[in-house]
């Protein structure tokens, strides 16, 4: 349940009861035309002028590209979890291969479990690497593999509406899902593979 309470910076923001922190991998570039730079063209057509031109919509700079595969493997997620933070790890060229979740614990239903804070490897130095991963995770993982493939429109390289829209197809079936510590890097991570 959100609730607000008053106090300080508190009283200016939304608690959500706790939150639990995911990583989602692609194998490949299936997350990397998630936000366009300018140079995504969607296959919407419009026509128009004299002579007639054929022009298609462009997704303009930083804004997010509808049905990308980020956003069907969130839909997907959302489906049984209530996400409060979406955080895309930039890779080489502006591409990504990773999106970290943060969800509500208090509107979550994936997995049973709840790690137990009290005990290793839940209370242990971040860089001690637990060696199983979470139901939560796996079923996450799971319902994101079982998507089908899917056409995502992907850069062409210019913000031309006269250039036909480029297309390419993603698999969901090698996505892996970890849960993870809360971290505001990379590096300190739990890996639960």
């Amino acid at each position: 349940m959100v609730f607000k309470v008053n106090g300080g910076i508190v009283n200016d923001q939304t608690l959500t009861g706790g939150m639990r922190f995911f990583k989602i991998v692609g194998a490949g570039t299936e997350f990397a035309w998630t936000v366009s730079n300018g140079s995504v063209n969607l296959p919407v057509v419009f026509n128009g002028g004299d002579p007639l031109i054929t022009s298609y919509f462009v997704v303009g700079d930083k804004r997010p590209v509808p049905n990308s595969a980020a956003e069907l493997a969130l839909r997907e997620v959302s489906k049984q979890a209530d996400i409060i933070l979406i955080g895309m790890a930039p890779g080489i060229y502006g591409t990504t291969t990773e999106i970290h979740i943060g969800v509500s614990a208090s509107a979550f239903g994936w997995g049973s479990d709840l790690p137990n804070y009290q005990v290793p490897p839940a209370n242990a130095d971040e860089q001690q690497l637990p060696t199983s991963p979470t139901n939560a995770a796996v079923q996450m993982q799971a319902a994101i593999r079982a998507l089908p493939n899917a056409t995502v429109y992907v850069s062409v390289g210019a913000a031309n509406p006269l250039t036909l829209p480029v297309s390419a197809v993603v698999s969901f079936a090698s996505v892996t899902v970890a849960e993870v510590s809360f971290s505001l890097g990379t590096l300190t991570y739990y890996t639960l593979a």
